[in-house]
Parts: C-alpha cells; sequence; structure tokens
C-alpha cells in the first residue's frame, strides 16, 4: 500500500507490514513481491510487472559494442565507455580489509566483522551529491549494472541492429591454476584477466539488449568472435601481429592504423551486416568474413 510519493507499506508473511522505499513509481499491473536480503545489511524489495512497449521508429541506423577490459565497451563509431568501480580511496580501504582477513583466524568473531566491513564497503558506497541533496548510497555492483542497462538503452533506443560478441564467458574466466600433476602458467595474470572481466559484466553486458530490444522491432546479432581483433576494418588483412597492444592496432598491410577494440567493434559490425545481408536474423558460426584465416606476417 503506498502511503507518500516516496514511502509504501508491504505485508510480509510472519513479518506483518514492512515499510519501504519506494525508488520508481510502482506499475499500474504488478505481481508478487520478492524480497532479498544482501552480505551488506541491505534489503530490497521488486516487483514482477510486465515489460513496457518501448515506442520508436526504424532509421536503419546500425552499431557493434565490443567488451574488453581497459575500456569496458567500445563502438563501432569509436566511442569508449568505462563503466565505474571503486573510487582509489575505497580501492585501498578494501586492500587493507582483504589483508586484515587473510591474517584472521577462520571462524573467529573479529574475522565475521571484518568480512561485514568488507561486504559494507563493496555494498555501500556513497557517491557525489549536490549541495540541496543528501549523498545516495549505491553499490559497486549497483554502479556496475547501472551502467550497462544505461548503455543498453540507448543502443536500443538510437538503433535498429545491434552486434555483439557470441563470447563464452564462463570458459573465460576458468582458473588457470591447474593441478599438482601439470599446474599451469601465469596463473597471476590469468587471474587478474578473469577479476577484470567480472568487473565489467561481460555476460550482462551481452544479455542486457536483448531483453530491451524485445519489445521494440530491434534485431540483436551474437556474431563469431574468432579473429575480430586481429582482422582490419579497412582492407580485411588478418595476421595475429596487427595488433600491436592492448589499446593499438597497426594493419601490417595497409598501414591503418586505430584503437584496438573500435577497430574490432567495425567488424564485428560488417559481420552483423553481412548476416541481414542474406536475409538472416541470427548466427551459430559467424559469416564468412568472420571466419576468415589468419594470414601470415
Amino acid at each position: 500500500m503506498r502511503q507518500s510519493r516516496r514511502w509504501a507499506t508491504l505485508q510480509v508473511a510472519k513479518c506483518g507490514p514492512v515499510r519501504f522505499r519506494l525508488s520508481r513509481l510502482l506499475p499500474a499491473e504488478h505481481k508478487m513481491a520478492r524480497v532479498t536480503f544482501g552480505r551488506s545489511g541491505r534489503r530490497h524489495v521488486s516487483f514482477c510487472a510486465p515489460q513496457p512497449v518501448f515506442e520508436r521508429t526504424l532509421i536503419g541506423a546500425a552499431v557493434a559494442l565490443d567488451a574488453w577490459v581497459v575500456a569496458s565497451l567500445a563502438t563501432s563509431d569509436g566511442q569508449m565507455l568505462h563503466a565505474p568501480g571503486l573510487r582509489a580511496g575505497e580501492t585501498q580501504r578494501l586492500r587493507r580489509l582483504q589483508r586484515k582477513l587473510a591474517r584472521q583466524q577462520k571462524g573467529s568473531k573479529r574475522r565475521g566483522e571484518t568480512k561485514t566491513a568488507t561486504a559494507k564497503l563493496k555494498a555501500t558506497q556513497a557517491t557525489q551529491a549536490t549541495q540541496a541533496t543528501q549523498a545516495t548510497q549505491a553499490t559497486q555492483a549497483d554502479r556496475r549494472r547501472d551502467f550497462i542497462e544505461q548503455a543498453a538503452t540507448a543502443s536500443v533506443r538510437y538503433f535498429d541492429l545491434i552486434a555483439v560478441e557470441d563470447l563464452d564467458v564462463k570458459t573465460m574466466v576458468r582458473s588457470a591454476r591447474g593441478a599438482i600433476a601439470a599446474p599451469g602458467v601465469n596463473v597471476a595474470a590469468k587471474r587478474g584477466l578473469n577479476r577484470a572481466i567480472s568487473a565489467r559484466g561481460w555476460s550482462r553486458l551481452r544479455r542486457c539488449p536483448l531483453g530491451k530490444a524485445a519489445t521494440c522491432k530491434v534485431t540483436v546479432l551474437s556474431v563469431y568472435p574468432a579473429h575480430t581483433s586481429q582482422r582490419c576494418a579497412v582492407c580485411g588483412h588478418t595476421c595475429a601481429e596487427n595488433r600491436k597492444s592492448q589499446a593499438v592496432f597497426g594493419c601490417r598491410a595497409c598501414g591503418h592504423r586505430a584503437n584496438a577494440d573500435v577497430n574490432a567493434a567495425k567488424n564485428i559490425l560488417a559481420a552483423g551486416l553481412a548476416v541481414t545481408a542474406r536475409g538472416g536474423t541470427s548466427q551459430q558460426h559467424g559469416p564468412d568474413e568472420a571466419r576468415t584465416q589468419p594470414v601470415a606476417g
């Protein structure tokens, strides 16, 4: 039951009426509520409701999204988007708490207090606010989800075709530790890469546009990712040496130079347009352009 513009009450079994703050207006049609309790002590109430229809006019524009660790998202039109994370002071405090946690005995009361403080640091971060408003609370995961939601909404609003890489993120973030008989190599570097991938929410970046595009006439394609980062978007020359570094792309055939992520996004877009040109709406193995074999430099 709604009490005011910001507050409402909910009848919870075995608890009675519970007062909660409305973060947004409740839809006219909503079903049962779900109450969740996080590790940091925060409680959330969510209501199931049908997805509203997004009205838009088709303009024929297309874009490709390339996810990476330096820039969270690179688009084929040259934009470099970065997902917000913990600030410098917050990161230092998190490291101190993690080192403190490693020294404490498992099962002890102080270790439990440190774990709670760590969870609160990750889950209760005050963002900068204007003098007229109070500081709002947002979690590290909330910041990431908000960034992804806004990027997906903008893509669906302004483009009729969205091409993304068909990445197996679950396999990509597997540990390289190996076993005692066959230990892995570069384990620390792989662990850092896995954390960076998880921190940028690659799986959600791929899923989010699908749900939003379902409410309007927007096509989302999953492109076969092989060699998209090694192929020149100008001449099509594919070679591992084309990618000079994580951020610099330099074609050894035509001399084209660009940001590596933007170049990859243009290749993803070209592959997606090739599918629609053949009358297809999805792909599992990618068009011929995305299956080009590497050429020796």
